[in-house]
């Protein structure tokens, strides 16, 4: 049980960890590198899942002092990935606002354009 804890610790750190990282790649607009960190984590994401049901479904020790610091960092770890998520949402969203836009303007672009015929110029 206990070896399932620490593992559990380490990927919940590891999931911490790879959010700064996705964070610092889109603070410098590296999108495509910070989308592939994403998809890792997912898949840290769902071994926490997975070692959190394990974990639940083992019968658990009584608690101690140490159960409790645990807890408390799991909670911090939860917490700090959580705010982090929020920022890359609000990062990612702005992102695709701004496509949008220069996807519209593109397309706008086009359209203005087919409405110049050079073959009618003397």
């Amino acid at each position: 049980m206990e070896k399932l804890n620490e593992v559990f610790l380490k990927a919940l750190r590891t999931a911490d960890e790879m959010s700064d990282q996705c964070l610092e790649l889109l603070h410098s607009k590296r999108f495509d590198a910070a989308l592939d960190v994403l998809d890792n984590r997912g898949r840290v994401v769902s071994i926490i899942i997975h070692l959190d049901e394990q974990i639940r479904i083992t019968p658990s020790e009584p608690v101690n002092d140490q159960g409790s610091e645990e807890n408390n960092l799991v909670n911090q770890l939860i917490k700090s990935i959580n705010i982090k998520d929020e920022e890359i949402f609000e990062l990612l969203s702005h992102e695709k606002l701004l496509t949008q836009n220069e996807i519209a303007k593109t397309r706008k672009n086009k359209e203005n354009f087919k409405g110049y015929n050079l073959n009618n110029l003397k």
